[in-house]
């Protein structure tokens, strides 16, 4: 009998164990220079539990029929509401913002990806987030020619837990003609 017991008793405390995980929200930013505009694109998924009922709770009280749309909403919300985008400390506004909802893989959480273009000139481009220990940034450079870099953080790297960061923009360059030479005539 008491075998028995200590069975039931151990199995009870793997459960909660295994119930009391809780998993933060998760934020991916990445930032694509381009020769007129940045793109940044937010990946984001709340902490499980209360967060994630909370989200669910508020989309749950619209109708059926606007729910998706309510959801959307939300989410994208929430992906960029830490987030400030600017140009030597004044905050950009949008040109465009989209938004694709999704389910984490064995339906467990709500994930969105926003995408978000902004026109930029010249300037100290930053991205702070007031939630730097959930955020990972990373950027990349699509052939602008706007970013110095040398002077600039490697590209492709995930930088997590920054509170700020900075990219010197420089003006839109002439794109290459068609035909020419890379090499100057000699």
């Amino acid at each position: 009998m008491t075998r028995r017991v200590a069975i039931a008793v151990a199995v009870c405390l793997a459960a909660s164990a295994a119930w009391g995980h809780t998993f933060p929200p998760v934020r991916t930013v990445v930032v694509q220079v381009e020769r007129d505009a940045v793109v940044v694109m937010v990946g984001y998924r709340p902490g499980n539990g209360a967060p994630t009922d909370g989200i669910v709770a508020r989309v749950g009280s619209q109708p059926k029929s606007q729910r998706l749309d309510a959801m959307r909403e939300v989410m994208a919300s929430l992906a960029m509401q830490p987030l400030v985008v600017a140009i030597d400390g004044r905050p950009l506004v949008p040109t465009s913002v989209r938004a694709k909802l999704g389910v984490e893989p064995g339906g467990g959480r709500p994930i969105v990806v926003v995408l978000v273009t902004y026109a930029i000139a010249p300037g100290t481009l930053s991205v702070t987030s007031r939630e730097p220990r959930n955020t990972r940034i990373s950027w990349q450079d699509r052939h602008s020619c706007r970013v110095d870099l040398d002077r600039a953080p490697t590209q492709d790297r995930w930088y997590t837990g920054v509170a700020s960061f900075l990219l010197m923009v420089g003006p839109p360059c002439a794109p290459p003609r068609s035909g020419s030479s890379a090499s100057p005539a000699r």
